[in-house]
């Protein structure tokens, strides 16, 4: 009897089938962005290194004598005259050119700001998405003319400021203080009990926050005043983009073991009845096998005003000059005495002096631009001719 039950209970029909669930609906690309979040930890070394670096831009800007002297091709006016011969906005930086000091100034105090509110979290995205249109200018001005793009640093670092500024500091390494801004919130009971008019607005808060900053970079910035009385007066050249490689050491750098020449003469250049301009003496020439100038920025066009050069002596005796700019990323070139070749101490560029300055190896395939010069015989002084 029980037999015939299950079977009659097998012959009601098969058993339905399950289905699986339709898929869920792909979240959108702007919902994912806003949901998914990439873990404060992952990018603290990148904070880190960012905030560290334009802390000390800024700081290195304003102890360094030869950014704020127009006579040094490592000043902020030598840049920006350079910057207008190659960059994309020289109209803007032409405008920007009587108020070089001033901008120099500027520029130091904003990385010091970037710099510190980076690092403590302090009025963040607005220090990160600052920082990103700092290095967008210096992409444009600085490492415009490094090629191809990725040898010079100022790109990489607009991309990296605003990954930072989109993720936040996820309150890492925060004060509580400042837990209420930029995507990390502290407890609401906490924010509310602590300061309620703060908490209700936001605008306020980011106001207060920024205004905080402000002060905070002026206070750190007047560090540069002792630092100069004491004499941390540094003579090495400041390129304008200096958190990253693509501006290198100018023409104040001290030699290196390669017995290179890299001291522009000091004192004003003279000039002739005829316009030409005495840079140099030939004795100075034959005594170090080059002297390097500072082109003066009165020079009349075609001259690069403003730009270093350098005067080489060859094995034949014979007097050549040179824009001492390098072709690659705008670095200035050194003589290496030993193997008598122009080198680039950025990116290992070497160019022959003797051979109308080509280029004998690293990433550049242009000649460095020759500069016409005079070697006056009776008085023993070198000119560029004007």
């Amino acid at each position: 009897m029980s037999r015939r039950r299950s079977r009659s209970r097998g012959a009601a029909g098969p058993r339905p089938i399950r289905t699986a669930p339709p898929p869920a609906d792909e979240p959108s690309l702007r919902k994912q962005i806003a949901t998914r979040f990439v873990p404060a930890a992952g990018l603290l070394p990148l904070r880190l290194f960012f905030g560290g670096t334009f802390l000390y831009a800024g700081l290195d800007k304003l102890t360094t004598s030869s950014f704020f002297d127009p006579s040094s091709p490592a000043s902020i006016q030598s840049q920006m005259a350079a910057f207008e011969r190659s960059s994309p906005i020289a109209g803007l930086v032409r405008l920007g050119e009587p108020f070089a000091v001033a901008i120099g100034f500027a520029i130091a105090l904003v990385e010091i700001a970037i710099g510190l509110g980076t690092l403590s979290g302090l009025a963040y995205r607005l220090a990160a998405f600052g920082g990103a249109a700092l290095s967008v200018l210096f992409w444009l001005t600085a490492s415009w003319s490094t090629h191809p793009y990725y040898y010079g640093a100022d790109l990489p670092y607009a991309v990296g400021w605003v990954a930072l500024g989109l993720t936040g500091h996820g309150g890492l390494l925060v004060s509580r203080r400042f837990l209420a801004d930029d995507g990390a919130e502290a407890p609401r009971g906490l924010a509310d009990s602590r300061n309620p008019e703060a908490a209700a607005s936001p605008e306020r808060r980011a106001i207060i926050q920024a205004a905080l900053l402000g002060a905070a970079a002026v206070a750190v910035a007047s560090l540069a005043v002792p630092l100069r009385l004491m004499g941390r007066t540094g003579e090495t050249g400041v390129a304008l983009d200096s958190p990253g490689p693509s501006g290198g050491p100018a023409a104040g750098d001290s030699p290196g073991a390669s017995g290179a020449v890299s001291q522009p003469t000091p004192g004003p250049s003279t000039t002739t009845a005829a316009g030409n301009i005495a840079i140099t003496t030939v004795a100075a020439v034959q005594q170090k096998g080059a002297v390097a100038f500072t082109i003066p920025f009165s020079a009349p066009a075609p001259l690069p005003a403003g730009d270093p050069g350098i005067v080489v002596r060859l094995g034949n005796g014979s007097f050549v000059a040179y824009d001492a700019v390098c072709t690659h990323a705008g670095c200035t070139v050194e003589w290496d005495a030993p193997d008598k070749v122009l080198y680039c101490p950025c990116h290992g560029a070497a160019f022959d002096p003797a051979n109308k300055g080509a280029v004998l190896g690293g990433p550049t395939d242009q000649p460095l631009a020759s500069l016409p010069i005079v070697v006056d015989a009776p008085s023993g002084k070198i000119f560029l001719r004007a």
